[in-house]
């Protein structure tokens, strides 16, 4: 995940980022990685044209889930 962190976005990362959600306080460490990514002016995608958006709201919204899921910072 550190990969998305850094803006990278690989198709793999939306998958990982909904499993990591569903282990829930488990994946605080990633979670942690990924607490700004939220807040980033850059589209999240692999893809390109229009595609590229609609993947972008997907990882933000899988990003959010992880966050939520996975509790407050400690």
């Amino acid at each position: 995940m550190r990969g998305l962190a850094e803006g990278t976005c690989l198709p793999v990362m939306l998958t990982a980022l909904e499993h990591l959600a569903r282990i829930g306080r488990a994946a605080r460490p990633a979670a942690h990685l990924l607490r700004d990514v939220p807040a980033r002016d850059r589209r999240l995608r692999s893809d390109s044209a229009w595609r590229g958006f609609v993947q972008d709201e997907k990882v933000r919204t899988a990003v959010r889930q992880l966050l939520n899921a996975s509790g407050p910072p400690a």
